[in-house]
């Protein structure tokens, strides 16, 4: 999915350093589609109108994955693979299509999180 960020997250510490836009990896079926209240919308796609917020100064939230690169997104296709949330014999097409992405700039958020957080 590609996110794109909106002009209070260009300013937000935590996305210090990331491009307007670019590439993450998503697995929900569900959707925020409403900011909660007193929330400031830092993130959004063309299929999800909230992908990240922030609530005071400190409480995030995100609908995609920042944590997960290629590797990451195969071994939780493996071992999703008999949960439903898709049909067991597409695993290793899933796979495939996800090798084909490079997906690198969401890592920053939690390199941030990490510099501004655990001090």
């Amino acid at each position: 999915m590609e996110i794109e960020l909106t002009d209070a997250g260009l300013a937000d510490p935590l996305l210090e350093g990331m491009p307007q836009s670019f590439p993450a990896f998503t697995g929900h079926k569900e959707a925020c589609t409403v900011l909660p209240p007193h929330a400031v919308l830092l993130a959004r796609s063309a299929a999800c109108p909230v992908h990240m917020f922030r609530i005071r100064k400190n409480l995030y939230a995100t609908q995609f994955h920042p944590e997960l690169d290629v590797e990451g997104l195969i071994t939780r296709i493996d071992i999703y693979r008999h949960a439903g949330y898709f049909p067991p014999e597409s695993a290793e097409e899933l796979m495939d299509k996800a090798r084909q992405y490079t997906v690198t700039e969401p890592m920053k958020i939690l390199r941030n999180f990490v510099a501004r957080y655990a001090a």
